[in-house]
């Protein structure tokens, strides 16, 4: 659909890392680092001079769910002490990790008594240094708290074939600290920073752009009678229209207040009307003509890129525990802010992905910048413990806020009957990520949460050629983006459980360990985006205090996605002391759906709690919920509604055609504890 285009490109995009031919590389710059470290600890043991750091330990086993109970219901006018299996606290000074707090930073001041995020002062450009070699010599000389020299450092992708501006690997008990006055300015459009195998590593005070932009913008000097073509003169500071992509997405801008001024355009091409690149011609769709708003002298904002093949995110962590990113300022990614894939109890505190001010800005430009980073700005993949966001700032990018999320897997079962050995399709036909011990989320192809089980066996060496069945089965289900793949899977894999169950083809699996369950959003302020303010498919989760101001879509989402593949259902989340202002679409949405795309029945969700929000000129339902067993609607304050903010294909959603005014939406949700609105 228009509104999941952005899905499909971020999608292909964040999980480049899978491909062969990358594998491959990183295989080949395994074995050349692997060499290094041995003549390099030769050369210490030499010399006595060089100390390497010490490799990342295994992380600890996450909490066994398996003899969990649930809070039983109480009809009371405050919300119930909740479960909390991987959070054990509500303590909003609470901040758990995954083993032990870093030996170099102490966070106690961050935590206990958060200061506003300060602004860097301008620096003068330092004199070339390379920073890549500049961290690695202090910390083989023993440093564990390495100072980057203050000034505006610009870096070239040096780092994985020229992919990466600088690599952290194999870090422990290091605080790599810009002290506010540290600047990294990428001169190619690729990954700015990799974290790997990293544990106990602190990244602070430190600002992150790039130089050019991986973005550009133009200002609209026709629009044809039609609707349909807009005509743009490029803006001077900004890449030529030489670096736009052909066939994208486009965002546009009122140039009388700097905030979006129609949903996000998917699926136009670009042309330049001339060889000097200063004019092109932007040519939408015919579903977008009902949609546009905009008028001659808008800014359209452009994805550009200055390279062949980047890879995705401004700063990426993988495999790696207790990572604390803090007062780090992103300015600009040619897709997420920030991704975390398999990492464990990750911290961000005081830290932002924003757009430039002009004052601050590395350059002059024709027009202030309005766009920060091109798609979501922190997203979090299978986490073991979920990720903390603590002051965050998430504005002005050109999709979800936040977003926490695992992979669910197909089971394509083709005997009748309960079975304790089933079979399983990865998504995108890859190794599932499952592992024997893990308890799994079991969901029907209806949308119904069946009990969860253990894994008891899994060899993920041992593949099935697929039955007819399932190819049918595969080729006739609808799929999003990179998950497409999956219609065209080609294997299949044994997974044996603790108990017998009886699922159709088409239901769900999922690693409970692997969902980021336990994560905690706290005093953020989200938006303006075009998407979500926060997208999260977890458990055991806080979100408090937080500020969500015009997101196009919803402010505060939980709710798993079949099409996407992603996992997964929220139990015991308390959403609570939150400002929601001018959504779009839903304030807080709790919802789940089948793979038929019916509305599921209870049981996704269990103990959610919504509790003294401040809803505030937005569209209605201003809060709605489906599939859920336990839910708790406690002193919400619902002030003005403005449906006006919903789009089109939106309309149909949540009740809206019945009744365009109802605060509150419920369907299949089994007991609900409630008190009216102050």
């Amino acid at each position: 659909t228009e509104g999941n285009t952005i899905d499909l490109e971020k999608a292909a995009l964040e999980e480049s890392e899978n491909t062969p031919t990358y594998t491959t590389i990183y295989r080949i710059g395994a074995l050349a680092v692997l060499i290094c470290v041995i003549c390099g600890a030769i050369l210490g043991a030499s010399t006595n001079q060089l100390k390497l750091p010490q490799l990342r330990q295994t992380p600890q086993e996450p909490t066994d769910l398996s003899n969990a109970t649930e809070a039983p219901i109480t009809r009371a006018t405050t919300a119930p002490s909740l479960r909390f299996i991987t959070a054990p606290t509500l303590d909003p000074t609470s901040f758990p990790t995954a083993r032990q707090a870093p030996k170099t930073s102490d966070l106690s001041d961050t935590i206990l008594g958060l200061a506003p995020m300060s602004t860097p002062t301008a620096a003068p450009t330092s004199a070339p240094i390379d920073i890549q070699t500049f961290i690695y010599s202090k910390v083989r000389q023993g440093e564990t708290h390495v100072i980057i020299p203050p000034g505006r450092h610009y870096v070239d992708p040096q780092q994985e074939y020229g992919k990466v501006h600088l690599l952290l690997k194999n870090l422990q008990d290091i605080v790599i600290d810009g002290m506010d006055k540290a600047e990294i300015v990428c001169t190619k459009t690729t990954r700015a920073i990799t974290l790997w195998n990293c544990n106990n590593v602190t990244l602070k005070g430190l600002v992150v752009d790039y130089d050019p932009l991986p973005f550009s913008q133009g200002r609209i000097v026709d629009i044809s009678d039609d609707q349909l073509e807009l005509t743009v003169s490029m803006i001077d500071g900004y890449p030529s229209a030489d670096s736009i992509k052909k066939v994208g997405k486009v965002e546009i801008y009122d140039s009388t207040t700097d905030e979006l001024a129609t949903p996000t355009y998917f699926g136009v091409t670009v042309e330049k009307v001339d060889e000097t690149g200063n004019t092109v011609v932007v040519t939408k769709k015919q579903h977008h003509v009902p949609l546009s708003e905009e008028k001659v002298g808008d800014i359209v904002v452009f994805d550009s890129s200055n390279m062949a093949n980047p890879i995705p995110h401004a700063i990426f962590a993988k495999d790696s525990a207790n990572l604390v990113f803090e007062r780090v300022k992103v300015y600009a990614s040619n897709m997420f802010g920030f991704l975390e894939n398999d990492c464990s109890a990750s911290g961000y505190i005081n830290t932002s992905v924003d757009r430039r001010l002009p004052e601050e800005d590395i350059k002059e430009r024709g027009y202030r910048r309005l766009r920060s980073a091109n798609a979501d700005a922190f997203h979090s993949k299978h986490a073991p413990i979920g990720p903390r966001f603590q002051n965050v700032i998430a504005r002005y990018n050109a999709d979800d806020g936040i977003a926490v999320n695992g992979h669910y897997h197909l089971i394509s079962n083709v005997l009748a009957g309960p079975v304790n050995t089933i079979r399983v399709i990865g998504k995108n036909d890859e190794v599932p990520n499952l592992s024997e011990g893990d308890m799994v989320e079991l969901v029907k192809y209806s949308g119904e949460r069946i009990e969860s089980a253990r894994i008891v066996s899994f060899d993920p060496e041992s593949t099935y050629e697929l039955e007819q069945a399932e190819k049918d089965f595969l080729i006739g289900q609808t799929f999003s983006g990179r998950v497409q793949l999956t219609n065209f899977a080609s294997k299949a894999y044994m997974v044996t459980l603790d108990r017998s169950i009886d699922v159709p083809m088409g239901s769900l699996i999922a690693s409970a360990n692997r969902l980021g369950n336990g994560f905690r959003v706290q005093d953020c302020i989200i938006g303006p985006n075009r998407a979500r303010g926060m997208l999260l498919k977890a458990s055991d989760g806080v979100v408090t205090g937080n500020t969500v101001r015009d997101t196009w879509l919803s402010g505060i989402m939980l709710a798993p996605e079949y099409s996407w593949l992603e996992a997964g259902s929220g139990t015991n989340i308390l959403i609570t002391n939150n400002t929601i202002e001018r959504a779009h679409d839903v304030g807080i949405s709790v919802h789940a759906h089948g793979g038929d795309g019916a509305i599921a029945p209870p049981g996704a969700h269990d103990g959610i709690v919504i509790e003294a929000n401040r809803i505030v000129d937005s569209s209605m339902p201003a809060i709605a919920v489906t599939s859920t067993n336990q839910l708790f609607l406690l002193g919400n304050d619902i002030d003005g509604a403005n449906n006006g903010f919903v789009l089109a294909r939106k309309r149909g959603e949540f009740g809206r055609q019945e009744d365009p005014e109802r605060h509150i939406y419920l369907e299949n949700v089994a007991t609900v504890t409630s008190t009216p609105a102050e």
